[in-house]
Order: structure tokens, then sequence, then C-alpha cells
């Protein structure tokens, strides 16, 4: 009875189970035939990188995670898919998905080794789980992967089946798909991959990072001679040629690996042929387009900017940079570093009284110095050293020296920046925000640095007091000593470089010398209020930004290069409204323009020049400055660096002004030409450095401003302010004139004559503001010279003690 019970048990299992293996095998096979599970490949989209592209169509960037390049099966060398077969999948041309005799091998080894030793998935197998993107190990998700894998090789030829494996394997550094493997690992095309290199791949699916040559050199080398046996196993090459093609691939690559960083990745070899300018612009595209449409997309981004004028632009700013740090921590370091704004009057006071040098104060004390030249001379040795001493704390004090050294002296090299602006159009052309983008060094100085702008500030406060009817361009002002009092009651002493003083000076000329007391005096006849108010605008700043005292006519203010690109643009474009931008339009992979920007633009100046609007400064004003700046340019402190073909080589024409900080620790130069402005800046991170004693923007920024350009126009020929020899149409509110080339006084007998631009006078509220005259000049050359400012003001204007209390 208890057998009959047994065997009644027995076969009603047996059926049962088999029953519900029927049924489950008829619903598997129900399943795959229907392919639903297969919409996830036929939505599985790869991402295609997003292409930057410049102003004349050059490709010069791009923006991705993972970057793939799609290939055909027919793009993939027999012996690069032998190569992966032998090592993932060597009976995948045979079996339907699951390889049923490779599970049963895998577990057998696995048992004997007493660990997993051996996987036994099938190519397919691991294509479905790359599908799936599915982590977490449940019994579900390996059904999912089974039902996948079938429905693959039910829909795909092998062939195809291949392709889409090699466009979707993950191989380490963020490589996604065999074209971005070859290029991050050895910088070539798949068609060009030899059979030691396919072989090298071929082990990275499994383990990407255990056989990456950059993380892990030796298990990688011995992996690869396991690959090429399998491949000799397999018969794919001669099993006497396996020891030569290994050793002769690593005595090639070991040299290669070794000195490539372990953190080497789709990021570190894509292009980017303008790193400034193509962070600025992703930054923009992500707030506007969102990260998934701009990694994933394949969008064609069309920017402003001339990759060759930003290779040229990066390229002398480097080369100043080097000379600069050259001059700063070489036999000019013990000047190099003092920050010593506030003391700088007290010390040529003192230099003025006793007839001895006085000594500049450095911000670096003997300690700190020992420490830099201790960084540069021993920290190599001293780590050296550790190896050869088996103690940890000592090795571990070592590092971190090191490690807070690098912090100190990243603050001990020179930084620059340069942008220019086609002023016309608004288009941003170059962007250099540094001296070389890495990881460590992504601020943009360009667009973000702010710092004292020194002389470069000038034409803002000459040109609100032309606005303002306070001057002409030849108008007469007194170089003299002055003191003033601040708003906090300080008396305020201005100085110029030279330390001399000029007497009466035409106005255009003071500002070619870029003379300090009379931009103070220009300051103070027009207002601090209507310079703000003036700077503010072509500027585009808050007024918050600008300080109220005398020093704002030196260029206290702190503003970026942007800002300062903007003002000069401005000048340069009749007074009239520029809108810089970066990009000018994106297009989507179907060819649907997402975003554009250039339009936007176009349209905003459009309505401005219908409501009146685009007149930021007045066209009589913005000619008067303009004619002022180009004097500068042709015939002032910048000319000899612009043109001298041992400094800048610049033959064209142009308009600009140099700016210098005190005690050396910003130089600039703002300059345009017909087509574009640029602006270039150099000093350190840490605002309060100097870049050595006696650098001038003369010096340093001017010479890389005028190769630059030189380069935009090949050395020429170059556009002229006066096509066909004719100049711009003068605006019909500018008066021309003459003063005394002397003194800026009204012309005397022997006197020459410089030109004197002004406004028209015009009536406000009954009140008629005007370009005041000066006396007429006696011809004396030297008369003015040496003449105390307060005594000027009485004798010659004949202004009462009252008054000038």
């Amino acid at each position: 009875m208890n057998k009959e019970k047994t065997l009644r048990i027995t076969i009603t299992t047996f059926f049962s189970i088999a029953l519900l293996g029927g049924l489950f095998f008829g619903y598997i096979l129900s399943e795959v035939n229907k392919g639903k599970e297969l919409q996830k490949l036929a939505s599985y989209q790869p991402t295609t990188p997003t292409k930057l592209y410049d102003t004349n169509g050059v490709l010069f960037a791009e923006l991705y995670r993972h970057k793939q390049e799609l290939l055909k099966y027919s793009d993939i060398p027999p012996h690069v898919i032998h190569a992966f077969l032998s090592v993932e999948d060597d009976n995948f041309f045979n079996h339907f998905g699951i390889d049923f005799l490779a599970i049963v091998r895998a577990a057998i080894k696995n048992i004997f080794a007493g660990r997993i030793v051996q996987g036994g998935s099938t190519l397919t197998q691991q294509l479905a789980k790359t599908i799936l993107q599915q982590r977490k190990k449940t019994f579900g998700r390996k059904f999912l992967e089974a039902l996948l894998t079938l429905q693959i090789e039910q829909e795909y030829t092998k062939e195809e089946i291949l392709e889409i494996y090699f466009n979707l394997i993950y191989l380490g550094h963020g490589t996604t798909g065999l074209s971005s493997a070859a290029n991050v690992y050895f910088q070539k095309d798949v068609r060009d991959l030899s059979i030691a290199e396919a072989a090298m791949l071929a082990r990275l699916p499994k383990a990407p990072v255990t056989y990456s040559p950059f993380k892990n050199p030796k298990e990688a080398k011995q992996a690869h001679k396991v690959v090429l046996g399998l491949m000799a196993k397999n018969g794919f090459i001669p099993r006497d040629q396996v020891k030569k093609i290994h050793d002769d691939f690593w005595d090639r690559y070991w040299p290669v690996v070794i000195t490539q960083s372990p953190s080497r990745s789709t990021w570190g070899a894509k292009l980017n042929r303008a790193p400034y300018f193509t962070e600025w612009v992703r930054q923009i595209l992500e707030k506007d387009l969102g990260e998934e449409a701009l990694y994933t997309g394949g969008l064609r981004v069309y920017t402003t900017l001339d990759v060759r004028k930003q290779e040229i632009a990066e390229e002398e700013l480097r080369k100043g940079l080097i000379e600069q740090d050259k001059y700063a921590f070489g036999a000019n370091f013990r000047y190099a570093g003092r920050a010593d704004r506030g003391l700088v009057s007290l010390y040529n006071l003192f230099g003025s009284i006793f007839p001895v040098g006085v000594p500049y104060v450095t911000n670096l004390d003997d300690r700190q110095v020992f420490r830099l030249h201790l960084e540069k001379e021993m920290a190599p040795a001293l780590e050296l050293l550790t190896d050869f001493v088996p103690s940890e704390n000592e090795s571990a004090a070592v590092k971190e020296f090191q490690r807070s050294s690098l912090v100190f002296s990243s603050n001990l090299h020179v930084e620059g920046a340069i942008i220019t602006i086609d002023h016309q159009t608004g288009y941003i052309q170059t962007m250099v925000g540094g001296s070389r983008f890495s990881p460590k060094n992504q601020f943009n100085r360009a667009m973000q640095a702010r710092r004292q702008t020194g002389s470069a500030f000038k034409p803002f406060v000459y040109a609100a007091a032309i606005q303002n009817r306070a001057v002409g361009s030849g108008t007469g002002i007194m170089d003299a000593p002055l003191t003033t009092i601040t708003e906090e009651g300080e008396g305020y002493s201005p100085q110029d470089i030279s330390g001399d003083f000029r007497g009466m000076v035409p106005l255009s000329r003071a500002l070619s010398l870029s003379l300090n007391i009379v931009s103070v005096q220009v300051l103070m006849r027009t207002g601090t209020d209507s310079v703000i108010d003036f700077a503010s605008k072509v500027t585009k700043t808050n007024k918050a930004r600008f300080p109220t005292g005398p020093a704002l006519a030196l260029g206290v203010a702190e503003l970026t290069p942007y800002e300062m690109a903007l003002g000069y643009s401005i000048l340069a474009n009749k007074g009239k409204d520029v809108i810089p931008f970066s990009v000018r339009y994106v297009l989507n992979q179907s060819g649907t323009v997402v975003f554009n920007k250039e339009k936007e633009v176009q349209e905003t100046l459009a309505e401005e020049a219908k409501n009146g609007t685009i007149q930021i400064i007045p066209e009589a004003t913005a000619y008067i400055i303009k004619q002022m700046l180009i004097g500068v340019a042709m015939g002032g402190t910048p000319t000899q660096a612009l043109r001298a073909a041992d400094k800048g080589n610049y033959k064209g024409e142009s308009g600009g002004k140099t700016g210098s900080t005190s005690s050396y620790t910003n130089v600039w130069y703002a300059g345009f030409d017909p087509k574009f402005t640029s602006i270039v800046w150099m000093g350190f991170d840490k605002s309060s450095l100097s870049l050595g004693k006696g650098v001038t923007a003369a010096g340093v920024a001017a010479p890389i401003w005028g190769k630059m350009y030189s380069r935009f126009y090949n050395e020429g020929p170059y556009p002229s302010f006066y096509p066909n020899g004719k100049s711009d149409e003068i605006p019909a509110d500018v008066v021309k004139g003459a003063t005394c080339a002397f003194n800026g006084l009204s012309p005397g007998p022997g006197c020459p004559l410089t030109g004197n631009l002004f406004l028209k006078p015009i009536t406000i509220a009954g009140r008629t503001l005007a370009v005041p005259g000066g006396r007429q000049c006696d011809g004396d050359r030297d008369h003015y010279r040496s003449m105390d400012l307060n005594d000027f003001l009485q004798r010659e204007l004949e202004i009462s003690d009252d008054e000038l209390k």
C-alpha cells in the first residue's frame, strides 16, 4: 500500500512538474514571439555627442557623458571579433542565446576551484544585461535577461547581434562602445587595431578596472597573454606566435601605460580646442536645454567662436605668462608678491625727503620664501628618501607637506585672461580664462575675475566729462601737485608713475600719457555721479560696484575683462548697444532649431532701434572718445609696445588704453580695431600680489594684444577706420576746433595747433551747457610747467581765495 501511494505521489508530482514546465516553456515561447521585451532594445538610444562648431563651421569641441561612435559590422576587423569571442563566447555562432554546455562546464570548474573562476553567460546574455541596465541580482531579473536573450536571438542575425554588442559594451575609463575604447587606449580607429591591441581590449568587458592597463598594468599584461592563448586555442592565431605578439606589444605599450594618468578617460581624450569657452557654453546650454538633451541628444551647436583666433589668443597669452613668471620668480623674486598699496604714497614721500632707496614691502616673509624654495628644490628628494626609510610617519609628513604646498604654490603663478568681441555683431570670438584649463584651474577669469582696472578706466571718465560738456578733446588741464579730501575726510594726493609734472596739457595728450592728476581733475569737473552713471551704462554693471571717491578716476573700481570688453565695444560701436553672446543657434538630430540666441539678440536690437534705446551713449560722445583712443594707440604709452617688430609687431589701425594698478598688481590693455574689441589682463589670483617692480601694461599686456591682432590678419592687410581714405562721418553734435598744442588754451601767436572736438552747447531748463573756453596762450611753452595748481587757479583763472577754498 505504501509503495502504491509513493508511486502515485511520484507520478503525480512528475506530471505536475511537467505540466507546469510545459506551461512555463509555452509562456516563454509566447513572450518570445510577442517580442515585448525586445522593445527595450528598439527604444535603447546610444548617447551621441553634442558637437560645437565655430563661426566658420569648424568642429572644436564635443560634450557627452559616454562618447559613442556607432560602428557597422563591416567596420570591425575579423581578428577583433575573434579576440572578443575567444574570451566572452567561443561557441557564439552555434548556440541559440543560452549555452547549456558552457553553463555546465563553468559549474564544474567553479566547484573544483572552490570559487567562481568562470561564467557561463553568452555574449547575447551580456548584451541583454546591458540593455536592461538592472544591476540587482534577483530571479525576476534573471528571467527577464533570459527572455530578452531569446528574443534578441530570434529577431537578429548573429552579425547584427555582434554589431549591437560592440556599440554598447562598456570597456572602462568612460568608454562605451569599441570605437571610443580604441581612441582612449590606443588613439586609433577600430579598423586599424592590431591583433595584440584587440586581445587587450577583449579582456575588459568582464572587469574594466581590474584589467585596465592604466590602473593595473601588471594584471592587464598577464591577462593579455591569456587572451592570446585562447585565440590560439580556437585557431585564430598560430600557437607559436603568442609569445612574440605579446612581448612585441608590451615592449612598445608598457612605457605608454606607466606614464598615463590612472584617471585617463574619454573626457581626457575628447576634442576641446577652446576649453574655457566650451565650459561657458556648456553651462548656458545645460540651463536652457537640460542635461539629458545636452549630453545624449546629439545636438549641433553653432557658436560665435573663431577657433583660429582662439588658439592664437591662447598661445600668445601663455607665452606672456611664462615670461612673466620667470620675471616674477627669477632674479626679481624679491620684488614679486609685494602688497604695498596702502603705503606706497608714504614710501614715495620718504624717498623724496631722504636720499635713500625705500624698499618695497613683500607679501612673502622669510619663512614663505624658504617654503617656496623647499618645495621646488627639495620636495622630490624628500619623497625619494621616504622610499628607503621604513617609517610611515615620515612618509606621511612629506605627503602632507606636498599637499599643503600645492595650495600655497598655486597662488604663486601669474594668471591672465583674454576676451574678444565683434562689436558690430556681439559675437564673442575668443575667451581665454586662464593659463591652462585643468581640473584645478577652471576659474574663468575672462568672465568672472573682478580686478582693479587702473588707467584702462580713464576713457569712461573722459567720455562722461565730454558728454556733460565739461571738456573737449583739446581742453587744457593742469598737471601739477594736487591734494583733495575724500568723503572719509582723508587727504588724497594722486601721483603719476613718472613722478614729475607737465603743467597745462591738452586733454587728448593727457590721455595718451595717462596722467593721473589730470584724470582726477576731469572727474572733479564732471562729478562722480555722472562718471558712475556713464560707466555703469556702458559696462552694464550695477552702480553700487563703483566707489565714489576721487580714486575712481584712476580705476579702483573692480571689473571683469568681459565687462571692460563690453564697455569698450560700445565706445567702438558708435555708442550703440552691444549684446555679447556665445551660442548662435542649436539644431537637434533632425535638423530642427531648438535654441536661437542670435535671432533673439537681433530682435532685441531691432526693437531698441525702433524705440530709440539702442544708443547707450550719444553717438557724438562715442565719436570723440573713439578718436582720442585712436590717438593713444597711434601716439601714446602703448604705441611702441603695439607696433615695434620685437614686441607687438602690429601695423594696423587701432584705439586703446593701457591700465596698470598700484603696486604693479594688475596690467590691462583694452583695445579695438574696426572689427574687434579685445581685453588682455594679467595678474595673480591673489589680488594683493605684485607682478614685480616696474611691470606695466605697456611692457606686458599691450605686446600680447599687438601680436594677437597681427596674427589675426596674418600681418596684413589690416582693416581701416578710414576706408577709401574717408573718415567716419562726424555726428551733427560734434564741433571741430583747435587749441594750443602746448597747453590746450585758446591758440595765440606762435602756438602750434591740436584738434579740439567737443559737443555743441545745449540749453536745459534755461541753462546753457557748453565747453568752457580757455584763456589765450602767450606762446610760452614752459610757462605752465612748474606752476603750483592753486597758483594756476588763482592767477590764470582769477579765482578768489574764498572760491578756491
